[in-house]
C-alpha cells in the first residue's frame, strides 16, 4: 500500500512521523509532589548527552525544545564509565495550593560535578552546585549523596541537571519529601551498619589470631577485609563524609586506588592461604607478576593525572581478580587441598556479587538496590566462607601438630611409648604417688640373648621379634600402666597403684607370656625369653631415678642368675620371684 502512495504523500507521512517523534520527545510525564511513589524517577526524565563542548543552560533548554532529549527508559539512568556529561530534565507538578518542600537526591556518591537548575515560567528560580570536587561541608544538604532541598510553589516547574564525571555515570534520581529521604537513608544505614560491624569484627579477630599464632595468612586476611571496607566506604560516600571530608583530591582518586588495593590484598591472601609457594610455584609467580603490572599501571595513571585511565585499570584489574581467584580455587581443589573447597565457594560468591554490581554500574543491567549492593552481599558470603576456611586450616594444623607430637612420643618400630614420652608421663604419676603416699612399682624387661637373634635371623628378624614382644606386653598391661621402649631390646613398665608383690606376680606372668609367644619371620619361627627386674616404691626411693636404679640392679641379677626369670629388691636384698598375684 505504501508503494502506491505518491511522492508528495510519502513526504507528508514522513513529516508527520518526524513531528510525532518531536512531540513524543517533548511529552514528559511529570513528577507529582509530594514525591511520586518513593522510587527513582528515571523513567519520567529526559536526557541529552553532550557531544561537543559544555552546554549552557540556555542551550540545553533549546535542545529540549528541538526534540534532542531522549526518554529515560528505566528507573535509574546509567551511562557507563567515561561517559560524556549528561543533561537530565524533570517536570514537577505541585497540585496543592501552598508551596511544598521536596528533596532532589542523586543517589551516587562518586560524581564529580552535579549542577541543578530549577525553572518556573521560563526563568531560573534556583541553582545549586555540588559534587565530590567540592569539600563535604559545601554540600547543600549534608549526606553521602548529592542532594538539594527546594520549596516548590503551586503549579508546574522544571528541573535541569548537568552531571559530569569520569567514573561510571549512574544517576539514581529521587524526588521526595525530606522526611521520606531521611527514612530511606536510615533503612540503608542499617544494612551498612551490619556489613561494617561484621567485617570490622572479622578484621579485629584475625589480627588477634595473627598476634597470637604469628601466621601470615591471618594478617593478610585482615588486610583483605580492611581493603574492602575502605573501598566500600569510598564508593558509598561514607569515606568522604566521615574520613576525608576536606580531601577533594583524594576523593577523585580513592575509588580506583582502593579498588586496586582490595584486589591486590585478595590475591596476596589467596597465594598464602593456598600454599602456592609449595604447590603451584609457577602460578604464584604469574599472579605476582600480574599484581606488579597492575600496581605499576595505576601508579603511572595517578602520576600522569589520568583519572579515566586509572578507572579503566582498576575495573580491568577487578574483573581479572575475580577470574584469577576462581581459577586458583579450581586448581587447588583439583590438587586435593581440602580447605580450597571453602575458598572456591567464597570466590564464586564474590565473583557473582562483583559482576552483578559492575554490570549495574556500567549500565549493562538495571541498576537497583539489589544489583548495586550485590557486591556487599557477595562479600558477606565470601568473608564468612573464608573465615570457615581459615578455621578449617587452623583445626587441620592443630590435628597435624597433635599427630606430629604423638609420633614424636611413639617408638616407630614397636608402637609403644618412647623414652621421652615415658619420662613425661611417669613424672606426673610419680609426683602424685609421692604426694598422696600411694604405691607404685616399676619393671625393666630385657630380651635374652637378643644379639644371637639378630645374628641368626638378621635385623629384620630381630625387628619382628621386638614387635611381637611389644604386642604381648600391650595386650597384658592395664590402661593406666605406662609401657615404653627403653632402648634396644629393653622395655620399661610403670605400674601405678601397684604394690611390689603384685608387680612381681604380674612380671612373672609377662615373662611366661613372652617365652610362650612365637614371632614369624618368613618361614622361620623365632622364640625369645625375657629377664625382668622389679622395684616397688618405699622409703629408700626419693626420686623415680632411684626406683629405676633398683629395678636395673634386679634386672642384672636376673641376667646373672640364668635369665628367663624375675628378680626384685624388697629392701633386704635382691630375690628371685616365687609366685604371688597382681591385682
Amino acid at each position: 500500500m505504501i508503494a502506491r502512495l505518491s511522492p508528495m504523500a510519502l513526504l507528508v507521512l514522513a513529516a508527520w512521523m518526524v513531528a510525532r517523534t518531536v512531540v513524543a520527545a517533548q511529552t514528559q510525564e511529570p513528577v507529582r509532589l509530594p514525591g511520586g511513589d518513593g522510587g527513582p524517577v528515571g523513567e519520567q526524565a529526559r536526557y541529552l548527552r553532550e557531544t561537543g563542548g559544555p552546554l549552557t543552560l540556555a542551550e540545553a533548554v533549546g535542545a529540549f525544545r528541538g526534540g534532542r532529549f531522549s526518554a529515560g527508559g528505566s528507573p535509574v539512568l546509567a551511562f557507563g564509565i567515561g561517559a560524556r556529561p549528561v543533561w537530565i530534565r524533570l517536570e514537577v507538578v505541585n497540585a496543592a495550593a501552598e508551596p511544598r518542600p521536596a528533596r532532589l537526591t542523586v543517589a551516587t556518591a562518586w560524581l564529580d560535578d552535579v549542577t541543578v537548575y530549577i525553572r518556573r515560567n521560563g526563568r531560573t528560580v534556583a541553582a545549586y552546585h555540588t559534587g565530590d570536587r567540592e569539600p563535604y561541608a559545601a554540600r547543600p544538604v549534608a549526606g553521602r549523596y548529592f542532594a538539594v532541598d527546594h520549596r516548590f510553589a503551586p503549579g508546574a516547574a522544571t528541573i535541569y541537571l548537568r552531571v559530569a564525571t569520569p567514573d561510571p555515570m549512574v544517576v539514581p534520581l529521587y524526588l521526595e519529601t525530606p522526611a521520606a529521604a531521611a527514612e530511606r537513608d536510615l533503612v540503608t544505614g542499617y544494612g551498612y551498619g551490619f556489613l561494617y560491624g561484621f567485617l570490622f569484627a572479622l578484621v579485629a579477630y584475625n589480627l588477634m589470631l595473627f598476634a597470637g599464632l604469628r601466621q601470615a595468612r591471618y594478617a593478610l586476611y585482615a588486610l583483605y577485609l580492611g581493603a574492602f571496607l575502605l573501598m566500600n566506604l569510598s564508593y558509598t560516600g561514607h569515606g568522604f563524609a566521615w574520613l576525608w571530608p576536606r580531601s577533594t583530591g583524594w576523593a577523585q582518586w580513592s575509588n580506583p586506588v582502593l579498588m586496586l588495593a582490595y584486589a591486590t590484598t585478595g590475591l596476596t591472601f589467596a597465594l598464602s592461604f593456598l600454599d602456592t609457594r609449595e604447590h603451584f610455584p609457577r602460578l604464584r609467580r604469574a599472579v605476582i607478576g600480574y599484581i606488579v603490572v597492575g600496581a605499576a599501571s595505576m601508579l603511572a595513571a595517578v602520576t600522569a593525572g589520568y583519572q579515566a585511565a586509572a578507572l579503566v585499570v582498576a575495573f580491568t584489574f577487578m574483573i581479572a581478580f575475580t577470574v584469577i581467584m576462581l581459577a586458583l580455587g579450581i586448581v587447588s581443589v583439583r590438587a586435593g587441598l581440602r580447605a580450597a573447597r571453602y575458598f572456591l565457594l567464597a570466590a564464586v560468591s564474590s565473583m557473582i556479587g562483583a559482576a552483578v554490581t559492575a554490570m549495574a554500574v556500567w549500565g549493562f543491567i538495571p541498576f537497583n538496590a539489589w544489583t548495586y549492593r550485590a557486591v556487599d552481599i557477595g562479600m558477606l558470603v565470601d568473608a564468612t566462607l573464608l573465615a570457615l576456611a581459615l578455621s578449617y586450616r587452623f583445626r587441620e594444623g592443630q590435628a597435624q601438630r597433635v599427630r606430629a607430637e604423638r609420633l614424636a612420643r611413639i617408638d616407630p618400630l614397636t608402637g609403644v611409648n618412647n623414652r621421652r614420652a615415658f619420662h613425661d608421663v611417669s613424672a606426673r604419676i610419680w609426683n602424685l604417688a609421692v604426694r598422696n603416699a600411694r604405691p607404685v612399682s616399676l619393671a625393666l624387661i630385657d630380651l635374652d640373648h637378643f644379639k644371637q637373634v639378630n645374628d641368626r635371623y638378621g635385623h629384620t628378624g630381630g625387628d619382628e621379634a621386638l614387635k611381637a614382644v611389644a604386642r604381648v606386653l600391650r595386650a597384658s598391661v592395664r590402661d593406666y600402666d605406662v609401657l615404653a621402649r627403653w632402648g634396644g631390646e629393653e622395655f620399661v613398665l610403670l605400674m601405678p597403684e601397684t604394690e611390689l608383690a603384685e608387680a612381681v606376680a604380674f612380671a612373672e606372668r609377662l615373662c611366661a607370656a613372652v617365652a610362650a609367644h612365637r614371632a614369624h619371620h618368613g618361614d622361620d619361627i623365632i622364640a625369645v625369653t625375657a629377664s625382668v627386674g622389679v622395684a616397688g616404691k618405699d622409703h629408700r626411693h626419693r626420686t623415680l631415678d632411684d626406683l629405676l636404679a633398683d629395678a636395673d640392679r634386679s634386672l642384672y641379677a636376673a641376667k646373672d642368675g640364668g635369665r628367663d626369670q624375675v628378680r626384685f629388691d624388697d629392701g633386704r636384698g635382691v630375690a628371685r620371684a616365687g609366685g604371688g598375684r597382681r591385682g
